[in-house]
């Protein structure tokens, strides 16, 4: 139930891509976006989003493709693991 009421709303990025903030020209305010803060801290971590010194956010496009490339690899790469095994044991 969780999972689809997460899928309802969309996320930091797409909310930034939406709002057209992919560079520092065109930032916008968290409050102006309707996020909260919570989802954005792993996001500025990893350097996908960008926090200016006057608050406003930004998305770098490019780390933020990187990003969800390799979480892809990492779930791809767990899958074949996982299917892999499976298929030892039962040609056991």
């Amino acid at each position: 139930m969780m999972v689809l009421l997460a899928l309802q709303k969309p996320g930091p990025v797409k909310s930034l891509l939406k709002a057209g903030a992919v560079s520092p020209e065109s930032a916008r305010k968290i409050t102006t976006l309707g996020l909260a803060e919570p989802p954005l801290k792993p996001l500025i971590r990893a350097g996908v989003v960008v926090r200016e010194d006057d608050g406003r956010i930004w998305l770098d496009q490019a780390r933020a493709r990187r990003r969800q490339w390799r979480i892809a690899a990492i779930f791809g790469g767990a899958i074949m693991l996982a299917g892999a095994l499976v298929a030892a044991v039962l040609a056991m």
